[in-house]
């Protein structure tokens, strides 16, 4: 054995520690989330590793195998969901496209604009901002690392997202039956699945709300959620573009330049690869490859555990005290963010609501 593949071999022995720590998490938010679904098996894997974290002291050989969970087989994992997220739903949501990108974007600069109002750092407001506008939990996984944000500002924008996400999965229900918003969307499901998908945070929640009123709004719903998740990957370039330029103009255009995450471009690809599969996956069948059975056990199982295991190694660097000491503010930047999305969605909802089709 050459003396150069010794410190690659101690480097690998050295991880396997800290990575069975986090896959033993995943395991337990796994089965957690089976029996819970509008909280993601992520977001338990996170709160789990946290809890253990301050209420244990993590030996230190488990250090070198969390760090690597959090961040280089994070960034693998966002690039491998770009397979399982078709670039093809923007040809299958309609006039719901509209909506989707409208809240996206109104979102993202609203709590960028009003977390620089009440003085919190601009990472930590784009973590808020992704979190609401796109995806819940695996937006801010995915735009986390991209933009340096730190565990604590992450686990920070989770707690926001995944309060308010919960709060919006009870309350669209709600008003859509006992107030006057069932009428503003003409008692149409298929409008209220455009609102709730529009404008709820995780995808699960999504089909919880969905499905508290009608299951025939969850699939509307989800089409609508589906152009939000393929933000991701448009987002995490958009959100390190624009932190890179307000850096570049504090300390001098020659000294900070705009590097684009290679994992964020790797989605990007993957998802118009995975309009490929789908959109011939007769032929590919034919190849001995069936495309939707391996793409419903990729979406369903192995991402979701393979983000559980890496927001474990996330969770594993947070500590309670950092938390505390960004306050209140970052709530409250995530509550007017959160109700402002909803507001704006479901205005975009009202105005489609006579071009979109009836559920009968």
């Amino acid at each position: 054995m050459s003396s150069s593949s010794k410190p690659s071999q101690t480097k690998s022995t050295a991880l396997w520690p800290g990575i069975f720590f986090c896959v033993g998490i995943a395991v337990v938010s796994f089965a957690t989330w089976l029996s819970y679904k509008p909280m993601s098996s992520l977001m338990w894997a996170f709160i789990y590793s946290i809890v253990i974290t301050n209420v244990v002291r993590l030996p230190d050989r488990l250090l070198p195998g969390t760090n690597f969970c959090a961040t280089d087989f994070l960034r693998g994992v966002i690039a491998a969901l770009g397979i399982v997220t078709s670039a093809l739903i923007w040809l299958q949501v309609g006039i719901g496209v509209v909506n989707a990108l409208i809240v996206v974007f109104f979102s993202y600069f609203f709590a960028l604009w009003f977390g620089r109002k009440l003085g919190i750092g601009d990472r930590l407001s784009t973590l808020i901002g992704v979190g609401t506008s796109i995806c819940g939990a695996s937006a801010i996984a995915a735009t986390g690392p991209a933009i340096g944000a730190k565990e604590e500002e992450m686990g920070l924008a989770l707690a926001c997202i995944t309060l308010f996400g919960l709060f919006a999965m009870f309350a669209y229900p709600f008003l859509y039956s006992y107030t006057v918003v069932g009428n503003w969307l003409g008692l149409n499901l298929n409008a209220y699945g455009i609102w709730i998908g529009s404008g709820i945070h995780e995808a699960a929640q999504v089909i919880a709300a969905a499905g508290a009123q009608d299951p025939r709004a969850i699939g509307s719903a989800l089409l609508v959620k589906s152009i939000r998740i393929f933000m991701i990957g448009p987002m995490i370039l958009l959100a390190t573009y624009v932190l890179s330029r307000k850096e570049r103009a504090g300390v001098g255009k020659s000294v900070v330049k705009v590097i684009l995450p290679v994992y964020g471009i790797m989605f990007i690809i993957d998802s118009f690869f995975c309009a490929f599969l789908d959109a011939y996956a007769l032929q590919v069948k034919l190849l001995g490859l069936d495309w939707p059975l391996v793409k419903s056990v990729l979406s369903g199982t192995v991402i979701p555990f393979l983000l559980a295991t890496a927001f474990a190694g996330v969770g594993s660097k947070v500590r309670f005290e950092s938390i505390a000491k960004l306050g209140a503010r970052p709530f409250i930047v995530g509550a007017v963010t959160a109700l402002v999305a909803g507001l704006l969605a479901l205005a975009m909802a009202i105005m489609v609501t006579p071009f979109v089709p009836r559920l009968i």
